[in-house]
């Protein structure tokens, strides 16, 4: 009886030894095409299932720039199995040259189609690193949290804004997505102060039309100064 239980788990090891990966499964992209995780992966053709690395692959995963984290298992008898985590595109980086920045300041090369959409522009002359790095600019991480700031309000609020603009002083100025109005934001953004420009956009601004503002100052806690153009 042990001859043959030993005879049979011998059978099974040699078995298993010689499987081949036949598939490699990706799950989780969004903004990534699953071409380029499996370029990135590249396991040689025939490869024995004992001989893959799962580290090594989960590190060459993770290179990718829009990759946050990765998880590689094998799903036997032929099979590696790929789940991705991307990063979360937060803004879209205008200076020298253009990049998307993440929710942890990670800068990403810039994706067309449906990475860019509904993307806050930040913009002004600021340094933007390689992709991969992280970007440490103190005017810059202000506007990023105005822009998270305009999320956890409401979508309304977010989308009342298209672009923050950094100016040669530091201090930020965001345009309306409606007419591109000034608005100067000041140091203290809160979502009560959002709460009140939306209500004042959508009473006082919207029924007669954007083009009529020159700009808004939101500086002042308690009240929004607006300059209307001439002839109002």
């Amino acid at each position: 009886m042990i001859g043959a239980f030993g005879g049979l788990w011998f059978a099974a090891h040699s078995w298993s030894k010689n499987l081949q990966v036949l598939k490699v499964s990706v799950s989780g992209t969004n903004y990534i095409e699953q071409d380029e995780i499996l370029d990135l992966i590249a396991l040689p053709e025939g490869i024995l299932f004992e001989d893959i690395n799962l580290g090594e692959i989960q590190q060459r995963v993770e290179r990718h720039p829009y990759v946050r984290t990765a998880s590689v298992n094998r799903d036997f008898p032929s099979a590696v199995r790929v789940t991705v985590r991307e990063r979360r595109p937060s803004a879209l980086l205008v200076s020298s040259r253009m990049a998307i920045i993440d929710e942890e300041n990670i800068v990403m090369p810039v994706r067309r189609g449906e990475v860019l959409r509904n993307l806050t522009i930040v913009s002004g002359s600021f340094r933007i690193p390689q992709p991969g790095d992280t970007l440490r600019h103190a005017s810059v991480n202000r506007a990023l949290q105005i822009i998270r700031a305009t999320k956890e309000t409401d979508e309304v609020v977010h989308h009342l804004f298209s672009e923050i603009r950094i100016l040669d002083d530091g201090d930020l100025v965001a345009y309306t997505a409606d007419n591109g109005v000034p608005v100067l934001i000041g140091e203290n953004v809160n979502a009560q102060k959002l709460v009140g420009f939306k209500e004042f956009w959508l009473q006082e601004v919207a029924p007669i039309g954007s083009d009529q503002i020159q700009s808004i100052d939101l500086r002042f806690d308690g009240q929004i100064v607006t300059r209307w153009r001439a002839g109002r």
